[in-house]
């Protein structure tokens, strides 16, 4: 048997409480014969967060970052800090919620030599405050999937719980060309899909515990606009950039002459949908509508 672990298991952390998650993690790797190593980056949180997480440093390979790097600069430097042929990310906000989280993974990687291997996300089941119901909302109706369902959907891809084979992942790393937060993923499993990398799924959930307030979660989606019109850039290379939900209703629109009257009627209505936004007062196709109204005038800007 080998002395490198089979699976090195990936967290990223910023300003998060990690103890929790990684305790769960290294009980649960101590009943698997080194085969799985654990390895933390903090991308330079502030002190109060580096404090509440001085007990990792006994308990995994914890690296602090002395500048922030960003979603996906600190996952590509998991190359560096790692030692397992396959690399597991999680979200350091992640709960593990099963006793055989890293067996049920280690068990399908050494039987079936995956190319990269989805396990999921599920979300409180409780309905939060109308404070934090956006983010909720859009999770539960729209994300949280088992198993069966994200693969036949082919559901966009998340990166809060998969683990990848390092040779991809060396080949395919995330673009560091996607600043701030959201469709990194997305952009991801595109880059996956194009280099013919097998995407498979397994009901291997972890609970999200990070519950935007809703204005904070309206402030990531405008960021995440500006990034999919960068990767909108990209779609005569990566032609399946014109499956994405977003992009499909832009283009149908713009060959129906409507984006006008589309971005003519956001204009109008774009502080009354903040406002009932933010006050959790709001249907999915109201979010729908601002992210679509959002996405017309910046890319005509």
């Amino acid at each position: 048997m080998s002395d490198l672990p089979l699976i090195s298991v990936c967290i990223p952390i910023f300003n998060s409480d990690a103890t929790s998650l990684v305790n769960k993690l290294v009980d649960q790797a101590n009943n698997l014969d080194n085969r799985v190593e654990i390895v933390v980056i903090d991308d330079c949180s502030s002190g109060e967060w580096k404090l509440k997480n001085e007990t990792i440093n006994n308990l995994c390979n914890y690296v602090q970052l002395s500048e922030n790097s960003g979603r996906s600069k600190i996952r590509n430097s998991f190359l560096n800090y790692t030692r397992g042929d396959f690399l597991l990310f999680i979200d350091g906000d992640s709960e593990i919620i099963s006793d055989n989280f890293l067996t049920d993974y280690l068990n399908f990687t050494e039987k079936n030599n995956p190319d990269v291997l989805v396990g999921g996300s599920v979300y409180q089941i409780k309905k939060p405050n109308r404070s934090q119901l956006l983010r909720w909302k859009y999770s539960i109706y729209r994300e949280s999937k088992p198993s069966g369902l994200r693969e036949k959907l082919n559901l966009g891809f998340k990166t809060n719980n998969f683990l990848i084979r390092r040779a991809i992942f060396s080949r395919t790393p995330f673009s560091e060309k996607l600043i701030g937060y959201g469709h990194e993923d997305t952009f991801f499993g595109i880059q996956l899909d194009y280099q013919k990398s097998k995407i498979q799924h397994i009901e291997n959930p972890v609970l999200n515990k990070q519950l935007d307030k809703n204005a904070v979660f309206l402030k990531k989606t405008e960021n995440s606009i500006s990034n999919l019109i960068y990767i909108y850039s990209l779609k005569d290379e990566f032609p399946k950039i014109k499956e994405i939900r977003l992009i499909q209703a832009y283009e149908r629109l713009s060959k129906q002459n409507l984006c006008g009257f589309v971005l003519c009627s956001y204009n109008l209505t774009e502080n009354g949908l903040l406002f009932f936004l933010k006050k959790g007062l709001f249907t999915l196709w109201m979010f729908d509508f601002y992210k679509l109204g959002l996405f017309i005038r910046k890319i005509k800007s």
